[in-house]
């Protein structure tokens, strides 16, 4: 008689130990306007993926697109209308998809200026060997007096490097992107669909985690980079960058960052547009869809090389200096409403009291999104449709933040527990 044949014994599905989020409200796809909008839901549709995480890339992208070309004018101050945006999904949540079609645009350009750019420094090259030569020459036919000699260099005109041609970062040091930013064009984005390893990486060490949080809060703010070092040569600064980012990372990632009290109490994470959507993993059933017969696409791709195509507007120190954005009285009414809204609702027992921090940059959000979304309808015009739609689209951030809220106080133990229990299952237990 044969024995019976053994079979894998089957388990239940682990329960997960940290706790679930509640769903998130639907994104305002609507109010990122037709072409923005359009190309979200466009990529909603293609790719598959939730709203949410469709609207971070385009918004990012078009951020990058546009922040050389304006800043929000607010009673005598000036906004940049750069983005830093973070969205939390899982593996295989197709966040590299997203991407690659929200930036086809940026990847083209970055491509373009990569091949001109091997040119240009073979000009520079030549340029700079004849300097070299007629210096030497001068200074080899004169040995008298200093000022005769300094005259006669100064007739030389010493040629300048052409700029590094990166438009697109990913996982760089605080150090890297200051320095890219310096020598290179300024406008740039940080853009990387594993975040993970950046949150993780040299720059956010104990000992670089301080000034990098600080660092890159200046370039969200549009200050001044400057860099002080002993070598000679090393030192420069330069005023006018802008800087976009967007960051992709997996849940058990955003677990540490939403609770590490660096960046949180730097204000750093404040300046991030946050977004947490529920997987679709298990209803993607196949559809056809080719994104280069898509209108939406087009018409989205279409502006964004216009906009990446555009020369920034440069001062007479070589700095950008992007034309000003103005409000209307609908639009400054429309803005103050919002703003006092928000300022309320921080007050002890209001709706934003546990986002404190990233509450009081929602007003300021609203500017930049509205001169986003000015810029890409080609009008340096705020009016009060802009203030609208933005509003509309900071207070789903600021829902999102307060749904969020509750991950951020999870016991360590707790943490480190799912950590294992999720190795466990990735190696069949």
């Amino acid at each position: 008689m044969n024995a019976p044949l053994m079979t894998e014994p089957t388990y239940p599905e682990p329960l997960r130990l940290l706790p679930d989020h509640e769903a998130a409200a639907p994104f305002p796809l609507k109010a990122l306007g037709e072409v923005l909008g359009g190309a979200a839901a466009a990529i909603v549709e293609a790719v598959q993926v939730p709203e949410a995480l469709a609207a971070q890339s385009i918004l990012a992208a078009a951020a990058l697109a546009a922040q050389p070309h304006g800043n929000v004018a607010r009673d005598g101050q000036l906004i940049p209308v750069s983005l830093f945006a973070l969205t939390i999904a899982e593996s295989g949540d197709r966040k590299t998809a997203a991407d690659r079609l929200a930036l086809r645009a940026h990847h083209f350009y970055q491509q373009a200026l990569l091949e001109s750019h091997g040119e240009n420094l073979k000009r520079y090259q030549n340029r700079r060997d004849a300097y070299l030569k007629a210096r030497a020459a001068v200074l080899d036919a004169n040995k008298g007096d200093p000022d005769v000699i300094a005259a006669k260099l100064d007739t030389l005109q010493e040629p300048k490097a052409p700029p590094l041609p990166f438009v697109l970062s990913e996982e760089p040091t605080l150090e890297g992107l200051q320095k890219s930013l310096l020598q290179g064009q300024p406008s740039q984005g940080l853009f990387s669909d594993e975040g993970g390893q950046f949150f993780g990486g040299y720059s956010n060490k104990p000992e670089n985690l301080l000034k990098s949080v600080a660092g890159l809060s200046k370039l969200w703010d549009g200050a001044p980079i400057s860099r002080m070092r002993a070598a000679e040569g090393e030192s420069a600064a330069r005023c006018g960058c802008r800087l976009s980012a967007h960051l992709m990372i997996q849940p058990i990632v955003a677990e540490s960052v939403l609770r590490n009290p660096v960046m949180r109490g730097q204000g750093f994470l404040a300046r991030f547009l946050i977004a947490w959507p529920q997987s679709l993993a298990g209803t993607r059933l196949y559809r056809s869809a080719d994104p280069n017969n898509d209108p939406r696409f087009v018409r989205y791709w279409e502006r964004m090389n216009q906009l990446l195509s555009l020369g920034p507007r440069i001062d007479s120190r070589g700095d950008l200096d992007p034309p000003t954005l103005t409000m209307d009285a609908p639009a400054k009414r429309a803005w103050v409403e919002a703003h006092d809204e928000i300022e309320t609702a921080l007050g002890r027992g209001g709706d934003f009291q546990e986002i404190k921090g990233t509450a009081a940059k929602g007003a300021e959000h609203i500017l930049r999104i509205a001169g986003i979304l000015a810029i890409v309808e080609n009008t340096t015009l705020l009016a009060e449709p802009h203030l609208s739609q933005a509003t509309e689209l900071v207070r789903w951030y600021l829902t999102e933040a307060l749904r969020l809220t509750s991950p951020v106080v999870i016991d360590p133990d707790l943490l480190l527990s799912q950590q294992l229990l999720d190795w466990l299952l990735e190696k069949n237990g």
